[in-house]
């Protein structure tokens, strides 16, 4: 289980898009682009997902921690 501010889920690759509370454009985008659980994004590349249309902050660390990976894979800590 996964939480978010107030927002829980469950972090499998069942989730769906819409209960990662994503902005409703962004999820329009992930929609017409064909995903519609978070599962349909495990195979792409993070560049690649980083690339959609208003895809960006804090939207990309709800997705990434449903995904189980690191939001900022390249940035070490000081």
């Amino acid at each position: 289980m996964v939480r978010f501010g107030l927002v829980c889920f469950n972090a499998d690759m069942d989730t769906k898009l819409a209960d990662l509370k994503l902005r409703p454009s962004l999820l329009r985008e992930l929609n017409q682009t064909g995903y519609e659980v978070v599962g349909d994004m495990q195979n792409q590349p993070t560049p690649e997902l980083l690339r959609i249309p208003g895809m960006g902050g804090q939207d990309w660390r709800k997705i990434a921690k449903a995904l189980g990976r690191d939001p900022f894979p390249g940035l070490k800590k000081r």
